[in-house]
């Protein structure tokens, strides 16, 4: 698995803008660090950009190359920041791919870009039609290994994969493809998507992620389905007791389209590595401890991945009952969860406790002296909130809300309005300055 992530658009909208302009090829590199070094691949960020005026271009007969200058200076450029490189070109006919005039020239140049930049990834991609096509030669003790970049994603206000193929025919998906575009249902199609926690919330999650068409869900998750579940579990029923979540809520997607992709993976825990998290391109948090919820918020921002949780309560100390939940975006810019004040330090501390006394505490609900309430409405109106942003997000409709407020017992209402569910965006607010979950990557 491989990502090449741009997390600040104005690096690949430059990019694309270059590309397009002029009726020659044209030329730019991005510079790029690594996040993740337990993946199969390189999953990289970019982190800046070097366009190539037409006048370093040479042309003859045959093709387009660049001035040896011009290398020099791009080259140096990257040994001196300690920075990886991928080249991009633009060919005026689609779909995007390599030439036969390009391939000549690719093995020498990664061969020689790899020496010059220790350990560092090379990458080279075609840009036409809207679209990429991007590949790496990743240095190795047997040699340089070849491939495709399994996803390059622009992280911003639009989310949008660059090398997501066109969508196929699909008549299951017709109703829904005009309102999402061609882009966003390509999108959608080719996303990478973790859930973790297939319980209350997260298996209306699994079911929404089939339903729009996602094809590579993988479903974390290490509890059984219980009696008590099924009054919310939308992916089980009575013949599930004893069940795995994760591989009930796998059955439903597939149930929905056998040609989906769905893996079931156990959940996270204080110890385990999560080295199938470091590279998706997008996480759902769907659990109930703000231990595993910290974990979640630190990985996202050490791989930069947006990260969607989901959570929601009932609190019977009130009257009458507050009800209700949030939904919160994370994207690599922040703010985290730490920023906005939504983890507690107690609760994290108690996930690291021992397995004994873990277990105790999941018994126990979340810490509490028994296990909280929990119904199928509200799980169900929170994790659609949240499938409704990422809509709007892959669409490009609008930007996706930074918080959702999910108020069901109108503790929210404001003067002059009636009583009623609400789903409420928040004003955004800005990380905060030196924190240290988020900070470091800025």
């Amino acid at each position: 698995m491989s990502s090449l992530k741009f997390t600040q658009p104005t690096h690949w909208d430059t990019i694309a803008a270059h590309m397009t302009q002029g009726e020659g090829e044209r030329f730019a590199f991005a510079f790029t660090r690594p996040l993740a070094r337990r993946s199969r691949g390189p999953v990289l960020e970019v982190v800046g950009v070097e366009l190539i005026d037409d006048d370093e271009v040479c042309t003859d007969d045959t093709s387009c190359r660049l001035a040896e200058t011009t290398l020099d200076r791009v080259h140096n450029m990257a040994v001196t920041t300690g920075c990886g490189l991928v080249e991009f070109h633009n060919h005026h006919l689609g779909p995007p791919g390599f030439s036969h005039t390009d391939e000549t020239g690719l093995a020498p140049m990664a061969d020689y870009v790899t020496g010059l930049l220790p350990a560092r990834p090379y990458g080279a991609g075609v840009y036409s039609e809207g679209r990429v096509h991007v590949e790496y030669w990743n240095p190795t003790s047997t040699g340089l290994v070849r491939a495709p970049f399994d996803s390059v994603i622009v992280i911003g206000d639009h989310l949008r994969l660059l090398n997501a193929q066109p969508p196929r025919v699909d008549s299951r998906l017709v109703r829904q493809t005009g309102y999402l575009g061609l882009c966003g249902t390509a999108t959608l199609a080719h996303l990478r998507v973790a859930l973790v926690g297939a319980g209350g919330t997260g298996s209306h999650i699994a079911v929404a992620l089939a339903y729009l068409g996602v094809r590579q869900v993988s479903v974390f998750d290490d509890d059984e389905v219980e009696e008590s579940n099924l009054n919310r579990l939308v992916t089980a029923g009575m013949a599930d007791l004893g069940a795995p979540k994760n591989l009930v809520a796998r059955r439903r997607i597939r149930e929905v389209d056998t040609t989906l992709g769905a893996m079931a993976l156990p959940g996270i825990h204080p110890m385990c590595a999560s080295v199938e998290l470091e590279d998706v391109d997008l996480i759902f948090g769907c659990v109930d401890h703000d231990g595993p919820r910290d974990r979640l918020n630190q990985l996202a921002f050490d791989t930069a991945t947006p990260y969607i949780d989901v959570a929601t309560g009932i609190d019977l100390m009130t009257s009458p009952p507050t009800v209700g939940g949030r939904v919160v975006l994370i994207r690599p810019d922040g703010p985290c969860l730490h920023c906005l004040g939504e983890l507690d330090s107690a609760e994290v501390g108690r996930w690291v406790k021992s397995s004994e006394q873990a277990a105790l505490d999941r018994a126990h609900g979340y810490g509490t002296p028994e296990a909280n309430p929990a119904v199928v409405h509200l799980n169900g109106i929170a994790a659609y909130a949240a499938i409704a942003e990422l809509v709007a997000w892959v669409s490009g409709h609008r930007p996706p809300a930074q918080y959702l407020d999910v108020d069901l017992s109108g503790t929210l209402a404001r003067a002059n309005a009636s009583h009623g569910s609400r789903v409420t965006p928040r004003r955004p607010v800005p990380r905060a300055e030196g924190c240290f979950a988020c900070g470091r990557r800025h």
